[in-house]
């Protein structure tokens, strides 16, 4: 009884540790490189950002977090209004750490390992803040203007890539389970001993 209380307490403690991080180096590119790079452009508001944690219990900077914007312009490429963009859950691991709803300016490439309409970004992407001076010289490489006649189009209706891959994670719902088990076990055990003495 107390070998499988201790196995839960230590495994409750794993989910503290995490990988060790990794450093981020990013080359100064221009926003013209940035966008020959990318095979999506556009701005937009973050909606949400969700973290999968696949090796779990180990937590790693390098772990996928979706991020799901609301796309407001684009520039480049086919981007949905509520367009789903995955990085590295920590920027040292070259991840986006945004802060804030935005807006921001994302450059995002496509990854034939992410599901259909689902883009890659990072760090050294240049992907940030929204800033006119970018939205100037994006306007100005791609010569798209908007019905209103502003720089950029219309994000496509609907969305895409908004989900993580795959479902709930069970190895997460299984370690819940244990952990559960372990201290009903364990309180059990506690009051069979206090009645005993």
């Amino acid at each position: 009884m107390v070998t499988l209380l201790l196995t839960a307490l230590l495994a409750v403690a794993g989910l503290l540790v995490a990988a060790p991080a990794q450093a981020c180096s990013c080359a100064e590119a221009t926003t013209a490189q940035h966008f020959a790079d990318a095979d999506a452009v556009f701005t937009g508001s973050l909606l949400s950002r969700d973290v999968d944690h696949p090796d779990w219990p180990v937590i790693g900077s390098g772990d996928p977090a979706l991020l799901v914007f609301t796309a407001h312009v684009v520039f480049k490429g086919e981007v949905r209004e509520a367009q789903g963009v995955v990085t590295a859950s920590s920027s040292a691991s070259c991840g986006l750490e945004l802060s804030g709803k935005g807006p921001f300016v994302v450059f995002a490439t496509s990854d034939p390992d992410l599901p259909d309409g689902q883009y890659r970004a990072g760090l050294c992407g240049g992907t940030a803040e929204l800033d006119p001076l970018v939205v100037g010289e994006l306007a100005d490489l791609t010569n798209l203007t908007t019905s209103t006649g502003a720089p950029g189009g219309l994000p496509l209706e609907g969305e895409a890539g908004t989900e993580q891959p795959g479902g709930p994670d069970l190895l997460l719902l299984g370690l819940g389970a244990a952990v559960v088990l372990a201290v009903g076990l364990g309180s059990a055990w506690l009051l069979r001993r206090r009645r005993g003495a």
